[in-house]
């Protein structure tokens, strides 16, 4: 096996890793978001938790594996090699960053408080769920664009598309799901007496 073979190996090793972690980490944040109680809120952020640090890895295995096969093949000047480079700093960007630090807020709310209003309104956070779907579109518009290579425009677009389609995407998930908290029952208004009126 050359050189440049090994890298590709591990180049599609880690590609599959993302996937994996990627998959995981959705399906955690789905159920998270309709836990009905604070323990299973728990139980499921302990599950995304348990995913996350495997993105670094996968990250740092496509980039470096990606460098060498560039510096070895190919040219940083490609248009196709630049847009890959800008989604997946993207992708960090909008996991590591913003859903990151919402993550960290929801995970400090549901300890102190358990799954109370803020809590809820974090697990439906317009910011948070648009990251995700963004993330989700972008390594699909990064694998199009590595397995396609495109000109400028082709990768452009496909970067812009996937931005555009992503946060679209997350507009169903804005919504507030129906409450587990069940409302107070109003209080039975005094009946009037139904006997003619004293004199």
């Amino acid at each position: 096996m050359t050189a440049y073979g090994a890298a590709l190996f591990i180049h599609l090793l880690s590609l599959l890793l993302a996937c994996v972690a990627a998959t995981l980490a959705m399906y955690g944040a789905f159920r998270l978001r309709r836990a009905e109680s604070a323990d299973e809120a728990r139980s499921w952020m302990g599950l995304v938790g348990r995913v996350v640090p495997l993105f670094p890895v996968a990250v740092l295995g496509l980039f470096s594996t990606g460098a060498f096969m560039t510096h070895a093949r190919w040219s940083w000047s490609l248009p196709w090699v630049q847009a890959g480079l800008a989604g997946l700093a993207a992708i960090v960007a909008l996991g590591s960053g913003v859903e990151g630090s919402r993550g960290r807020a929801l995970r400090r709310e549901l300890e102190a408080a358990g799954l109370s209003p803020r809590a809820r309104r974090l697990l439906r956070d317009p910011v948070s769920w648009t990251a995700k779907l963004m993330t989700q579109t972008l390594a699909a518009a990064v694998l199009l664009v590595m397995t396609v290579k495109p000109g400028s425009a082709g990768a452009t677009g496909a970067l812009a598309t996937a931005l555009v389609v992503g946060a679209l995407g997350a507009v169903p998930f804005w919504r507030s799901g129906p409450s587990t908290i069940r409302p107070a029952e109003p209080a039975l208004a005094a009946a009037e007496p139904s006997g003619p009126a004293p004199d």
